[in-house]
């Protein structure tokens, strides 16, 4: 989908292993310290028993730890703690190791003087926790990740389907639009083929007469000659309107065709595209001033008028004598100053030279929008 980003997908793909394996690193760093600051205050237990001899230092802290670790909840959820407890000198005193039984044992006072020995050479404890990876506890933080990624997955695949749908109809109504200005105008194209063989049966039929009363009498023959000439400049005017209906239909359809594919630019696109061309032109063409309402006409043209368009205009830059000009407009307010240049068979182009030798282009457009384009000319 296109209003889907990139970016979020991606974001979402790498969202869940990153913040899960940080996730991890944290709560294996945080249960290492606090694991590790509670064994230290219980490790050693009641000193009085180890002192009285009562039982040994190594099965004291040995038991102690042990018991701790068992009511840790957590260790239960695959938190592994690996606790090591050694004296200054490195002697180990957890894990305790089997040793050899002595034949005699030790008196209560040895013990005391051996754990006193041992806790004045002062310990050390170190701890390292890690969690199983397949354990409960992993997967589940896992799993916390990975479902908050998939909504906002879901959340902007929502959005991005409701745009969709939002742009569909949208297109769905202005193409239906332009499908009926479409048949409007088969409608009229029909109607002028029907003047138009009207137009050319009378042609002859009155030729035919003409041809017949020549034989007859000449009295009338200034008569029929003129009602000839009306005949064939109503046949022109029928011809040029079914030439500028076939050339509305081609633009309708391209039109149709564009919103069809998703290319007919909004109002703020058509505006961006037009800064866009403006700039282009300034840094291309330096001898050549585009006026905005010769920008909008060239962006309304179809791409293949646009690359003929262009082509006139790189050719009044480089070589402007080489310029084929159609005819000189007459305005209002200065008659002599515009030109008219064709392109494509329907395209117009109209232009004025201005001091200093430079071209300025003050329109552009095609022959449908003549009737908007002449009135802008007696405006400047």
């Amino acid at each position: 989908m296109k209003h889907l980003s990139l970016k979020i997908i991606i974001l979402c793909i790498i969202f869940p292993p990153v913040f899960h394996l940080g996730a991890v690193q944290s709560l294996e760093k945080y249960l290492t310290n606090a694991y590790k600051t509670e064994i230290e205050n219980v490790y050693t237990g009641d000193t009085r028993m180890l002192f009285d001899g009562n039982i040994h230092l190594k099965d004291a802290v040995n038991n102690n730890i042990d018991n701790y670790l068992q009511n840790r909840a957590l260790v239960s959820w695959g938190v592994k703690p690996n606790v090591m407890v050694t004296t200054k000198k490195g002697a180990i005193i957890y894990p305790s190791f089997e040793e050899e039984d002595s034949l005699l044992p030790p008196t209560r006072k040895q013990i005391a003087n051996e754990n006193y020995k041992l806790l004045s050479e002062g310990m050390k404890v170190q701890i390292d926790v890690s969690l199983e990876r397949s354990s409960f506890l992993v997967i589940s933080i896992f799993s916390f990740f990975l479902l908050i990624s998939i909504l906002i997955l879901s959340y902007y695949y929502r959005t991005g389907v409701m745009k969709a749908q939002i742009e569909y109809f949208h297109n769905e109504e202005e193409i239906n639009r332009l499908l009926e200005i479409e048949k409007k105008g088969r409608e009229r194209m029909s109607e002028l083929d029907s003047d138009k063989a009207f137009l050319s049966t009378e042609f002859k039929r009155i030729k035919t007469l003409l041809e017949d009363s020549r034989i007859k009498t000449r009295r009338d023959e200034d008569y029929m000659i003129d009602e000839i000439i009306a005949l064939e400049k109503k046949i022109d005017r029928i011809h040029s309107l079914y030439d500028g209906q076939q050339d509305e239909n081609l633009t309708l359809k391209e039109i149709i065709s564009k919103y069809e594919k998703g290319e007919l630019k909004t109002g703020k696109q058509k505006e961006k595209a037009s800064k866009h061309l403006s700039k282009r032109f300034r840094a291309v063409y330096k001898d050549i001033l585009f006026h905005q309402k010769a920008i909008y006409g060239f962006t309304d043209l179809t791409d293949e008028m646009r690359i003929k368009a262009e082509e006139i205009i790189r050719q009044m830059d480089e070589n402007p004598a080489l310029v084929k000009i159609k005819r000189k407009v007459m305005t209002k307010k200065n008659p002599e100053a515009v030109f008219e240049v064709t392109f494509s068979h329907s395209g117009r182009i109209y232009f004025s030279k201005e001091q200093g030798g430079k071209t300025k282009i003050l329109a552009i457009g095609t022959k449908n929008t003549q009737d908007k384009d002449l009135p802008f000319l007696n405006t400047l």
